[in-house]
Formats: structure tokens, C-alpha cells, sequence
């Protein structure tokens, strides 16, 4: 059975805005208590 591969299709847009929020997520939690030990320091 030939068929297209899971590289061959191309993402959905459900899962291209699911990957930002988790992006953005990510990088909220990552940046969030830095920005806030920076404030603490000045």
C-alpha cells in the first residue's frame, strides 16, 4: 500500500496555531521568573 507519508502532508492549521500556544507557552515560563530576578536586582 502506497500512500503519502506523515512528512508528505503538510500541518493543519489547527496544529500550527496548537504548536504557537505551546510556543509561546514555553517561553512564558522560561522568561517569566528571569525578567522577574532581573527586577528584584535593580
Amino acid at each position: 500500500m502506497v500512500g503519502p507519508t506523515a512528512s508528505d502532508v503538510p500541518p493543519t492549521m489547527a496544529v500550527k496555531i496548537f504548536s504557537a500556544g505551546v510556543a509561546a507557552c514555553v517561553a512564558d515560563v522560561i522568561t517569566f521568573p528571569l525578567d522577574t530576578a532581573k527586577v528584584r536586582l535593580q
